[in-house]
């Protein structure tokens, strides 16, 4: 996001000001009315479109947090899957374990690979679940 959004609506506010106060001395019909009637109209338009997509820009930062949640809790997932798998394979564990490496490992694939929702959406839906299969990866590995 970068800038502060009450900032960026009060510079756009202060715009919308100026343009008025340019337009107000201005007679209409007077050749300068038409450009300075149409600076307002471009100030205001600014004004009301950045305000319009504030909603978007304000959910970004959350919206990277649900996506890091989802993509570590991938991350976790399948080191643990490897780990599984090299356990049973190496002899450490019973070759039973095997089993259970094929749905976590699955289970990692798919929070690597899965859409995150974009700003506004579901985004924040996903945590919990990710959460939760990377804690029930971890409770097999104890």
């Amino acid at each position: 996001m970068g800038e502060d959004p009450e900032d960026q609506i009060a510079v756009l506010q202060s715009r919308v000001r100026e343009r008025l106060e340019q337009l107000r001395p201005i007679q209409p019909g007077s050749e300068q009315y038409g450009p300075a009637t149409e600076a307002v109209i471009q100030a205001a338009t600014e004004l009301i479109n950045y305000e319009e997509r504030l909603p978007v820009l304000l959910d970004q930062a959350p919206r990277r947090l649900s996506l890091l949640f989802v993509r570590w809790s991938g991350v976790v997932t399948a080191a643990i899957g490897v780990s599984l798998g090299v356990a049973a394979v190496a002899g450490w564990s019973s070759r039973w374990w095997l089993l259970l490496v094929i749905p976590v490992i699955a289970a990692a694939v798919i929070l690597l690979w899965m859409p995150v929702h974009p700003p506004r959406g579901r985004h924040l839906e996903l945590r919990p679940g990710a959460l939760s299969v990377a804690i029930g990866a971890l409770i097999a590995l104890i």
